[in-house]
């Protein structure tokens, strides 16, 4: 199943063998990111910055974009937190996605440029994302705002939630998880069976990223692994996941879980889809965007 865009993507993936990075493990992972790191840029392509009306600012020595359309702006606010395995940048890719979000509702978006693994642990992060979010929500109606992110960026996303729930801050008005990270201890054993049709991901190096990136408090705690958190009373959760995808086991046990606690959540399974589809070329990435501006817009 799957177009023939989609087909050729994962033939190429497969050629250029892109998971292999993810294979590594141990002192070899390390100085691999290391090294492309610092390399690795977090600023717009040049033909975006022309597009859109973006402003860097920043938060106590780490940065954050605010990007807007040129003209008349909408109510609705994005609050994206990028992919990357918490060891890389925001890529061309997600700022290309978020223009297309842009074109189709007028609205504004916040990227946090949040601190990244090996060098920093998730307390870095949400002590960076959490003021600046409360700022935004200071400004908008929380109803108004949507946390969305994809990836490690999309587990963030539900852990955020759940860490707002908490500490009792306002919760967006939707949560769209795309290809979320949810359960980072990897003990759910459908994921080796779909990891021979993953042509992006593999097990053995983001296993050992998310333990630097969880330090003492483990894997298993929701703010690592938010299929583990409290997942009632939080804005409307919509997930992407496509079935060639390691992450897919754990989404399908997430919706059961929802279920179970009668929490509705918008979900949305594309069959043969790999990760992140939704960010790419292929018709399949193009529906896929049109749920989720349906989904802003209606609510």
């Amino acid at each position: 199943m799957g177009s023939i865009q989609s087909k050729l993507l994962k033939t190429a993936l497969r050629i250029v063998r892109l998971n292999k990075m993810w294979k590594l493990t141990g002192n070899e992972l390390r100085n691999y990111i290391e090294k492309k790191q610092l390399s690795d840029s977090h600023e717009p392509p040049k033909e975006i910055q022309k597009k859109y009306d973006i402003k860097i600012n920043d938060w106590n020595g780490h940065c954050f974009y605010v990007m807007k359309p040129l003209n008349e702006i909408g109510h609705k606010h994005i609050f994206y937190l990028h992919g990357g395995g918490f060891v890389y940048e925001i890529m061309s890719p997600h700022w290309e996605f978020l223009g297309k979000m842009i074109d189709e509702l007028q609205c504004s978006v916040t990227v946090p440029i949040y601190p990244l693994a090996p060098k920093h642990q998730y307390q870095d992060v949400f002590e960076m994302i959490l003021p600046i979010y409360q700022q935004i929500i200071s400004e908008k109606k929380s109803e108004d705002v949507v946390i969305m992110g994809d990836s490690a960026g999309g587990g963030l996303s539900l852990s955020f939630a759940q860490l707002l729930k908490e500490k009792g801050v306002p919760q967006p008005g939707n949560i769209i998880l795309i290809s979320p990270t949810l359960d980072m201890t990897f003990t759910n054993t459908e994921i080796h069976e779909v990891e021979k049709l993953d042509p992006i991901l593999a097990v053995p190096g983001i296993s050992d990223i998310m333990k630097w990136y969880a330090g003492d408090i483990g894997t298993e705690h929701y703010l690592i692994s938010p299929i583990n958190g409290d997942i009632e009373g939080l804005g409307k959760i919509s997930l992407f996941i496509g079935t060639h995808d390691i992450l897919y086991p754990d989404t399908k046990r997430f919706k059961k879980l929802a279920e179970e606690k009668g929490v509705e959540i918008n979900y949305f399974e594309y069959p043969s889809m790999i990760h992140i589809w939704p960010l790419f070329f292929f018709p399949e990435s193009k529906k896929a965007r049109e749920q989720i501006t349906a989904i802003i817009r209606n609510s």
